[in-house]
This record gives structure tokens, sequence and C-alpha cells, in this order.
């Protein structure tokens, strides 16, 4: 028995905390994106502006929390290079979700999404794949997931897979988050294909995150997750 082992009372505490610190972080976002409409038309027109803005504060606000609440020493928020890397783990399930996704808001009616309907190829790369794969990742599994770390001996396993309290918070955390696209005209069911997809993503960013101890390979799983939604819609459109 471990006796080290949060309180059920202290586990819900700290994941309220975790909670919060994410929405503290989604306001910063916020902020940032009203701020964007006050730029000059010339910056403001830019496809790119509002997600590059938006994205910036939330790694920025991210690293200041994660950097105060470890005292300057982030290792333990994935901060490291960690180990026992399972490639295809990480590599084949993000693409295959990423293309499912795409898929399936092409069939659902009204499934375009304003927000990157119009970034050139290059801005995709920039800022969808390498950009916001970072800036996210740095909220859920690191600021989230490694606030939560204490709590690892909560979960339970799934066909011998360990699941742990933080994966799971971290991933509905990730996955919920994207009922924002809500606010850019995009249709109900798409939406919750988006969370759902999220959701799952985040499961498998969150596992690989705490299996190998650091942030890499959960950006790695974003990263292709986009990047199959991407090579989708460039197939089927």
């Amino acid at each position: 028995m471990n006796t080290n082992l949060p309180s059920p009372l202290r586990a819900t505490s700290r994941v309220l905390v975790a909670v919060v610190l994410g929405i503290i972080v989604l306001n910063f976002t916020a902020l940032a994106v009203m701020f964007s409409e006050r730029m000059p038309s010339a910056l403001a027109s830019q496809s790119w502006s509002e997600g590059f803005l938006s994205h910036t504060a939330m790694w920025v606000v991210s690293l200041i929390l994660i950097l105060i609440l470890s005292r300057g020493k982030p290792r333990a928020y994935g901060f490291c290079i960690g180990k026992g890397y399972r490639w295809w783990q990480i590599v084949a399930p993000a693409l295959i979700i990423g293309a499912l996704l795409a898929t399936t808001q092409h069939l659902l009616p009204s499934s375009s999404v304003a927000v990157v309907a119009d970034y050139s190829f290059i801005e995709t790369v920039a800022f969808i794949w390498v950009y916001a794969s970072v800036a996210e990742e740095l909220l859920t599994r690191g600021l989230i997931q490694g606030f939560l770390s204490p709590l690892t001996d909560y979960g339970f396993s799934i066909f011998r897979i360990r699941i742990s309290l933080p994966v799971v918070v971290s991933a509905l955390f990730f996955g919920l988050m994207h009922l924002a696209l809500l606010t850019t005209g995009m249709a109900v069911m798409p939406v919750l294909a988006t969370v759902v997809c999220a959701g799952i993503v985040g499961f498998i960013a969150g596992y690989q995150r705490e299996l190998t101890g650091s942030m890499i390979p959960a950006i790695l799983v974003h990263a292709f997750a986009n990047v199959g939604g991407t090579l989708m819609e460039m197939l089927i459109s």
C-alpha cells in the first residue's frame, strides 16, 4: 500500500486547482484574441495573426505558471529529453486520428473552420503543425498534467495499459477546450467530433508524456495529428 498517496479530498482539490490554472491560461488567450481584433487593419487582416497571438499568450502564461509552481525547476513538468520512446505508438495513432477527424468533418454539414480555412500551406505548417502544438501541449501536458503528477497512483487500466488521473484530466481538458470552436461559427456536430478526437489525442499524448517523462512525445503526437488532418483534407477537398 502506498502511504504517500494523497487523500481523495486532497486529490480532488488538486484537480480543481489544475482546472482553474487551465482556465486562467485560456482567459489570457481570449484577451489576446480581443487584442488582435483591435490591431491595425494591415496586421489584423493576416490570416495567422489571431492564432499567433492567442497561442503566444497560451505558452507564455503556461510557462510562467510552470516556472512559479516548479520553483524554477520544471523537469517534473516535462522539460527534459525523457526516455522509453516508442515511435510507432507516437506517430501512427496520431496520423490516423487526425485523418479520421478530417474525414468526419468533411462528411458532416457546415464543417468548415473559419480560423484555419484561409491559411496557406506554409502558415499551416508553422502555426498549426508546430506553434499551436507546442503551445497547447505546454498548457495541457506541461502545466496541467505536470501539476497533477503527484496523483499518478490514481487511475485505471485498459488492456493492461495504465491510465493515470493526470492523463485523464489533461486529456479531458484538452478535448473540452475545443468547444471554443463554436465561437467561430462552426456547426455543433463538427465541433463535437473535434472534441472527441482531441480527447483521444490527449489520452495518447498524456500517456506518452507520463511514459517518457517528457513533453517531446506529447508535442509530436499533437503535431502528427494535425499533419494527418491536413493531409486528409488536401486529399478529399
